[in-house]
């Protein structure tokens, strides 16, 4: 991330934005800002807070392209609402982030986001729905398993049937979970302990030294995009579930190409060094429909298919190109994170994997549809 000093003038961050009647609601993904409702004009005068101007250089813009006036003492208004709500890529938010990270690490735990939302709150309503899931197949002892991270609501009974067919005893299970909000690095660890409903789930700090130690960048830098991650979140419930004495890892893919990915699978193999580990990637399929920014929602399972084939012949290059080639066109949001996993589940033992379910859920307000999967991996 640029440093103030790197800027030439006023720049607002990365923020989520939503249609909300006649005005705009405005949303930071880290929750750093509260969010807001903004007028289209306010909207329009923060697009031009780019880097590139300063005030007097952002009224003049504003007046060319609009032809009304712009009063210096309006400007300066809205720029000491923005800055007092942390929207400015400025000292003023520099200063917040890094009191904030200081604050988590400091405080040791993550704190559940989705409790009570997306699944019980209460241990014993949470427990009788995750037992209730469970499927009573055949067991299986899998190096690893690929889970989706969709909404507990509707995927719950894909979450039941990969994890009840689990027999395993793992010493450390290691989440790969994608990245939801703003992520600088291309990979990154959460040394904290998940507090879950079920009790407190403490992380293997052995392993994430050993991991820091790895890198060059620091690995914790996006500790706060952690806050809300579901895809580490949901996981880590079925894993306090099933296994109360495992540590857990949780990590985070973000990016990179090949060479950087299998770097980071490496890494992390050796990192666990002879524990006995159980490895999930905590992924769903595709993503299409208006939702997504496509005219209609369609099918996307013949396409899902072909991907699942390949990472069932453990073939990462293969489904890495595979979206790659169309610049992931149906959105599977796995597309980093399952090369990582299938390089470290490779090198752990595994040979193949195998289907257990996939599903697709229609949104019908918004015409979109997204994909999941449940597979397992020996």
């Amino acid at each position: 991330m640029k440093k103030p000093s790197d800027m030439n003038g006023l720049r607002v961050r990365h923020l989520d934005l939503s249609p909300h009647g006649d005005k705009y609601l405005l949303i930071d993904p880290l929750g750093i800002s509260e969010p807001v409702l903004v007028a289209p004009e306010l909207l329009f005068l923060m697009s031009l807070m780019d880097g590139t101007r300063n005030e007097e250089a952002i009224r003049k813009e504003f007046e060319r392209r609009t032809g009304l006036s712009l009063p210096e003492e309006v400007l300066r208004e809205a720029v000491e609402n923005l800055n007092r709500n942390y929207m400015l890529l400025n000292e003023t938010f520099y200063s917040k982030l890094r009191s904030l990270k200081e604050s988590m690490l400091k405080k040791g735990i993550r704190e559940p986001f989705h409790a009570g939302e997306a699944y019980p709150k209460e241990p014993e309503a949470l427990t009788k729905l995750l037992e209730s899931s469970l499927s009573s197949e055949d067991k299986e002892s899998p190096i690893g398993i690929l889970v989706p991270h969709m909404d507990m609501r509707v995927a719950i009974d894909t979450y039941g049937k990969v994890y009840g067919r689990l027999n395993v005893k793992p010493e450390t299970v290691v989440i790969l979970g994608v990245s939801h909000y703003p992520h600088e690095t291309p990979f990154s660890a959460c040394p904290l302990d998940l507090q879950t409903p079920l009790g407190k789930l403490e992380v293997d700090r052995e392993v994430i030294e050993s991991l820091r130690e790895k890198f060059d960048y620091d690995i914790f830098h996006d500790i706060l995009s952690y806050q809300r991650e579901h895809s580490i979140e949901f996981q880590s419930l079925f894993v306090k579930l099933l296994f109360p004495e495992a540590k857990v890892v949780p990590l985070i893919v973000s990016y990179g190409d090949e060479g950087l990915l299998k770097g980071i699978a490496d890494k992390i193999a050796s990192s666990l060094g002879y524990k006995e580990a159980l490895i999930i990637s905590s992924v769903d399929m595709s993503h299409v429909g208006k939702k997504f920014g496509d005219p209609s929602s369609y099918d996307p399972s013949s396409r899902d298919r072909e991907y699942i084939g390949y990472l069932s012949e453990l073939d990462s290059i293969g489904a890495f190109n595979l979206l790659k080639k169309d610049n992931n066109i149906t959105r599977i949001d796995g597309q980093f994170t399952n090369f990582v996993f299938t390089e470290l589940i490779k090198t752990l033992g595994a040979k193949e994997g195998k289907e257990i379910d996939y599903q697709l859920y229609y949104e019908e307000p918004t015409d979109s549809i997204v994909s999941y999967a449940g597979m397992s991996f020996s």
